[in-house]
């Protein structure tokens, strides 16, 4: 059975990130410290990218119970974006 995924989520959740990290650490591209072995931005690196698979299996699926779930009182922009409000600095 072949199922028709709607990606407009995932390119828009994608593209908020993105505009965030240009904006708010436009290095972090260039220094790659995720790069570097056991040091924290490896740790958070790896985090975020297990957190992005959950959710990316979560639209596919709709499988609610396996979304990874974050505190989100310490959001970044590019989440009070997808919430449909701002952040002010």
């Amino acid at each position: 059975m072949t199922q028709l995924i709607d990606i407009s989520a995932l390119e828009h959740r994608r593209d908020a990130i993105r505009e965030w990290l240009e904006e708010t650490a436009p290095y972090a591209r260039f220094e790659q410290r995720h790069l570097e072995q056991n040091t924290p931005e490896r740790a958070y690196w790896h985090l975020g990218y297990q957190a992005a698979l959950a959710d990316a299996l979560e639209l596919i699926t709709n499988d609610h119970d396996a979304a990874y779930t974050v505190d989100k009182s310490n959001s970044s922009p590019a989440d009070d974006q997808d919430e449909g409000s701002s952040q002010e600095a």
